[in-house]
């Protein structure tokens, strides 16, 4: 499999990049950058060489100006972690409404002459997912985020540790919004296959401290160390690991509704999906309880309300 990655000098596209090089089925990683950062690339390319070695490993690694996207054609995924981030004086609008003309850049020239699969990373991922679908003018199997399945992983780890159990013996999963307004589902939470409501701890269960540690989990990161790279990077890996061997897995990944859940359309938002070797292989329909289901609408019309601010850029 070859695989390119937009913006794979920033701390996620590197974090990527080095856990990609290690897959046996990867056997050509396109590293592409603006041009003040090839030299960085340069070096991140000897680097992966490095520690491939050590492991005996073989994969080429060639590097590229974003000037020309056209090296993404034999790429059967193209990741996009490339964008601006968020300083401390930008609301999520502004960020939305900066990335938005740096993607729209991307999807537009690659789908005029390639064929691969778009898995979105930039933020607010939600939005940029849709405006990756649009532009490139792909079947929306083909264009995905990377959406709540990096914070269905910190649930996972949370449940864990509440319940001192396993993570292992953890299924649980968030919806929605990669964002403020996404959803817990605690009706889908078990662990070892018993719902966790049906387990004496959960009396006492603080589910508003854990559900704001979750949605915290980056913001803590990054006053903390500076950024976030390995926890997204294997949320990413585990999304092309499922492509490569056509695992066919359910995921919770960021994907264009047309009316597959309660009719509800027009958005790219956070739902179990089935991943394969076609990318979004299909929508997973789900009976939600009273409250999430209204927390999920509500979630819907948040990244409806930044789409259309961001749609006509």
């Amino acid at each position: 499999m070859e695989i390119s990655i937009i913006g794979a000098s920033g701390k996620i596209g590197t974090a990527i990049s080095v856990l990609l090089a290690k897959e046996k089925y990867v056997r050509h990683i396109n590293l592409i950058s603006r041009e003040k950062s090839l030299d960085k690339l340069k070096g991140l390319k000897l680097d992966i060489y490095d520690a491939i070695a050590a492991e005996e490993l073989d994969v080429e690694i060639s590097v590229h100006d974003e000037k020309d996207l056209s090296v993404v054609c034999n790429s059967k995924i193209t990741i996009i972690p490339a964008g601006a981030p968020r300083t401390g004086d930008m609301t999520r609008l502004d960020l939305a409404k900066k990335n938005a003309g740096i993607v729209k850049r991307y999807a537009k020239d690659i789908g005029k002459t390639c064929d691969t699969k778009l898995f979105m990373i930039t933020n607010p991922v939600d939005v940029m997912t849709h405006k990756a679908l649009i532009e490139s003018g792909y079947d929306k199997s083909q264009v995905f985020g990377l959406g709540t399945h990096l914070d269905s992983m910190r649930f996972k780890v949370a449940i864990a540790k509440y319940f001192n159990a396993h993570i292992g013996d953890v299924r649980t999963r968030i919806i929605g919004e990669h964002g403020d307004s996404m959803v817990p589902l605690i009706s889908s939470t078990a662990i070892g296959g018993i719902p966790i409501t049906r387990l004496p701890e959960y009396k006492d269960f603080p589910y508003n401290e854990v559900v704001d540690f979750v949605k915290n989990g980056g913001k803590r990161i990054i006053q903390l160390k500076g950024g976030s790279e390995y926890g997204p990077a294997s949320a990413v890996l585990n999304v092309v690991r499922c492509i490569a061997n056509d695992n066919k897995k359910y995921l919770t990944l960021s994907t264009y509704l047309d009316g597959e859940l309660d009719g509800i359309k027009d958005v790219c938002i956070g739902v179990p999906v089935v991943i394969g070797k076609k990318g979004i292989e299909r929508i997973v329909p789900i009976e939600l309880d009273e409250k999430e289901f209204n927390d999920f609408k509500k979630s819907v019309e948040i990244v409806k309300r930044y789409w259309n601010e961001v749609k006509g850029i």
